[in-house]
């Protein structure tokens, strides 16, 4: 799976391409909504359980920082209880704990798929994603749409990007592609774990060691 997203994330060109993408959706709010859920996914790296799932409580704009809950009730789903992507899950969790009740188990719904994942993001870093965080929590209250929707709207980007098709990333490319983005401009393995939600201080490791452009980067202070 590692190796799979590193395969599927996007480098700095080509992720401007798809934001570029995104802007030609001829509906504003759709093209709006798509562009900041990939600033989210592409540049802070959340899984797309958790982009699917941001919810204002979430945002602190003071302190311009994304807390990933231990557990926040969906009410995402047609019924206002559970979303789809959740009652997967939760069937997903049943497989290795069959003592339980499906009734029982969704309603831990959702949560972050480890412990390590309960984190803070933060975002004011760059403006482009504190503005798409607010349009999302002053517009919907966070995101409005479930993840078959958000699916559809990358491969919507991905068609009208250029130089770009759908086979190019995925969802969980988009976190691949916000790894490799950092790593690529020297943030250590520590805060790339911590930011990311790894349990294992390994993966980090393992994307600082593949990236290119630190190589570049330190052969340009050796020989520039």
């Amino acid at each position: 799976m590692r190796q799979m997203t590193r395969e599927k994330a996007l480098t700095e060109r080509e992720f401007e391409r798809l934001l570029i993408g995104a802007m030609r959706i001829d509906d504003a709010d759709v093209s709006m909504e798509t562009r900041a859920v990939l600033l989210i996914g592409g540049r802070l790296g959340l899984r797309p359980g958790e982009v699917t799932h941001i919810d204002a409580s979430w945002v602190n704009r003071r302190r311009e920082m994304l807390s990933i809950p231990p557990q926040d009730p969906c009410t995402k789903g047609r019924d206002g209880g559970p979303c789809g992507y959740c009652r997967q899950a939760a069937k997903q969790q049943l497989k290795h704990d069959d003592d339980k009740a499906f009734e029982e188990v969704i309603e831990n719904y959702w949560n972050p798929k480890t412990d390590a994942a309960v984190r803070d993001v933060p975002y004011g870093w760059d403006q482009r994603i504190a503005v798409a965080i607010d349009w999302l929590i002053d517009e919907y209250g966070g995101y409005p749409n479930s993840f078959s929707t958000l699916q559809r709207r990358l491969d919507t980007a991905l068609e009208l990007a250029d130089r770009l098709d759908t086979d190019d990333t995925s969802l969980h490319g988009l976190r691949g592609t916000a790894a490799s983005y950092h790593a690529g401009r020297g943030l250590d393995a520590g805060p790339l774990q911590s930011m990311f939600g790894w349990s294992d201080l390994a993966t980090a490791r393992n994307y600082i060691a593949v990236d290119g452009q630190m190589t570049a980067r330190a052969l340009g202070e050796v020989h520039g």
